[in-house]
């Protein structure tokens, strides 16, 4: 059965190739060896991303070594003076699909190939012939270009093989007036072009497949390249379109000055509680909602001298990059704060019951100060916006001072994990009775490199900042409890307080932690004093109300800071344990008014049948601590008796005779 089946299918198949041409099988080789060498230039070239004109190059190249080789490998092919190769397709295809730089480099390879392989008699009829099919295919590309056939049709394909028939028309008669060449030959040499005509025409179909296909894959790349580039909602060139915006400039022009403009609204929240976060959406929309169209083109009339490119920032900020200004030029002539003004007189009468605070940061991408970062400067752009409610912030050499001035306390931030680095400083606290040393108040004290000194409240505002406040907090107590554990025996019986905030007191296990550390150090609880600061928040939170009974249970003293400055005061002393109240400087310094004066005596008495210890905060001069010691005040803190001391500086001064007030 399966030898009468093989008999049936061979033999119209053999009566079928009896019928062409001997060379077909070879020339049909050729034609598939060229066109999967094509597929894999083209996967080449895309895998290294090679641009179209580098792409078009290597095609033009890969043609040209591929005639080269055939030509080396049909030169001792049979007796005939005609050799069976694609010649044609070869300087035709290679200057049609590698322009006139791909053509000549087949052009090249071919002649050499046919003067190497076929001698010089009939070289400048092969010149000539050749020359005609590389300007025809080099003529052909100029009217269809090969790189934006998208989508391949019949009669493209027509075309671009008509263009070969014209080709083999014209280098044949070239050929046949240029050289001496015998009737028969010329009729071999007829005979051969018209026989690998339909081969042509398949490669030629295949080739252009291949680049069809090819440009389909680009297209769809660009296309995604621009979604990806692009809000959906404005319409807008977004984030990342705008870095690479910024690295462009940067790469480019590094020495030419350049901006970057980013605003949104500073009062956001009363949009959105108004509108909703889907009109909020398209607010910089450029064509769809009027009131944000209208305040996308204020804001790019007013600036229009710098060329502004809109992006989208983020959902509810837009950013402007300005080339050709530096921000001190832009600063100095102030039309950003003029346009900003009229935006929020448009968006006001656009949205009702709405009115519109926009703000917005300027930051120079030049790179005067330093070398350029490899990202846009997101922190710098959040900092200048977070440093005003409305208005203009320009991230100058100020802010840039503050930038880094927050960037070093972050740094000394990582540090403090190790209880030896982290910098205390000791402020004493006086018995007024007798001048005696009975503790001090821990207090963290930051020095820059250069040696100013870093206010407290600016370390406090950068640790909440970030989100690490209870970090530096803990890293506070275990340094004191620490200085306990060195200093005990030298001062027995002076404790030393910590301030500590409502972001520690929430964290489960607080007061456990504390118990694990004075048993780590070896330090009685009741020489480490906390001193609680925001008490407003302190009162309703069970988590906090847990650990400050804890504390209490262990034996650590507790102390309430700023006391009589909130409306709470009088709720945390009834609830909790307090051994220790202080009495805020502003009512230490006012206390020549009859109603500060008032307010102190009601603190004493309160604090003194609660069975807590009163501290004076603030006091300056003798007068005031005679005053509050007069009013039952047991200790005072304030630079009459000393400022904050290093722990050796402290020790000395426990040491010395002190100021014993007059009775």
């Amino acid at each position: 059965m399966a030898t009468a089946l093989y008999e049936l299918l061979q033999q119209p198949l053999s009566g079928l190739l009896r019928l062409l041409p001997p060379d077909t099988p070879l020339l049909c080789l050729q034609g598939a060896a060229l066109v999967g060498l094509l597929a894999a230039v083209l996967l080449v070239c895309r895998r290294h991303g090679l641009p179209l004109r580098q792409r078009s190059l290597a095609l033009g190249l890969a043609v040209g070594s591929a005639g080269y080789v055939i030509g080396a490998m049909v030169s001792n092919y049979g007796e005939s003076e005609v050799r069976p190769t694609l010649v044609i397709d070869f300087l035709y295809l290679g200057a049609y699909l590698g322009g006139w730089r791909g053509g000549l480099l087949s052009f090249a390879l071919v002649e050499l190939a046919r003067w190497q392989y076929g001698g010089i008699m009939h070289l400048g009829a092969a010149l000539a012939d050749g020359s005609i099919h590389v300007l025809c295919g080099w003529v052909l590309r100029l009217l269809i270009d090969p790189r934006a056939l998208l989508h391949l049709q019949a009669h493209t394909v027509l075309w671009v093989w008509a263009g070969r028939l014209l080709s083999t028309a014209l280098g044949a008669w070239v050929g046949m007036v240029l050289s001496d060449t015998p009737f028969e030959t010329l009729v071999l040499l007829w005979q051969g072009r018209a026989a690998v005509l339909p081969i042509s025409l398949l490669v030629i179909y295949c080739t252009l497949l291949l680049l069809a296909t090819d440009a389909q894959i680009d297209a769809q790349q660009a296309r995604e390249h621009a979604l990806l580039r692009r809000d959906p909602v404005s319409g807008l060139a977004n984030r990342r379109a705008l870095s690479e915006c910024v690295q462009a400039h940067w790469r480019l022009e590094p020495s030419r000055a350049a901006c970057l403009v980013v605003v949104e609204l500073g009062n956001l929240s009363d949009f959105l509680s108004r509108h909703g976060h889907e009109r909020a959406w398209q607010l910089w929309k450029s064509g769809g909602l009027e009131q944000g169209g209208a305040l996308l083109r204020e804001v790019l009339a007013a600036l229009r001298d710098y060329r502004p490119t809109p992006f989208q920032y983020s959902d509810f900020s837009l950013a402007l990059f300005l080339e050709g200004v530096a921000l001190a030029e832009l600063e100095d002539r102030g039309e950003l704060e003029a346009a900003l003004r009229r935006c929020e007189v448009g968006l006001s009468r656009a949205w009702p019951g709405y009115r519109a605070a926009v703000r917005c940061a300027v930051v120079d991408l030049a790179p005067a100060h330093e070398a350029p970062a490899p990202h846009l400067p997101y922190r710098e752009i959040t900092l200048a916006l977070n440093s005003l409610p409305r208005g203009v912030a320009y991230f100058n050499s100020l802010m840039r001072q503050d930038q880094a001035l927050d960037a070093f306390i972050e740094s000394q931030i990582n540090r403090w994990a190790d209880p030896r680095t982290v910098p205390i400083w000791l402020q004493p606290k006086l018995h007024l009775a007798n001048g005696q040393v009975g503790g001090a108040e821990a207090l963290l004290r930051l020095n820059e490199p250069e040696g100013r000194s870093v206010s407290p409240m600016r370390v406090i505002t950068v640790a909440r900042r970030c989100g690490r406040l209870a970090e530096v907090e803990w890293a506070t107590v275990a340094a004191t409890a620490h200085l306990l554990q060195g200093l005990a025996n030298r001062l027995p019986g002076v404790s030393m307080a910590v301030n500590v905030s409502a972001e520690s007191l929430r964290i489960p296990g607080f007061a456990q932690q504390v118990q694990a550390l004075l048993a780590q150090c070896r330090v009685p609880s009741a020489l480490l004093r906390l001193e609680l600061v925001e008490w407003s928040d302190l009162v309703d939170d069970p988590l906090v109300q847990a650990n400050l009974a804890q504390l209490t249970a262990l034996g650590v003293p507790l102390s309430i800071d700023d006391f009589g400055t909130g409306y709470s005061n009088l709720l945390l002393l009834t609830r909790f344990s307090f051994s220790e109240v202080k009495i805020d400087r502003s009512l230490v310094i006012s206390l020549g008014e009859l109603k500060s004066l008032v307010v102190v005596q009601h603190i004493v008495e309160l604090a003194h049948r609660c069975g807590a210890t009163v501290v004076a905060e603030g006091v300056e001069t003798t007068a005031m601590a005679t005053q509050v010691r007069d009013l039952g005040v047991d200790m005072g803190q304030g630079y009459l008796f000393s400022r904050a001391l290093p722990p050796e500086e402290f020790l000395a001064y426990c040491r010395r005779p002190r100021l014993v007030l007059p009775v």
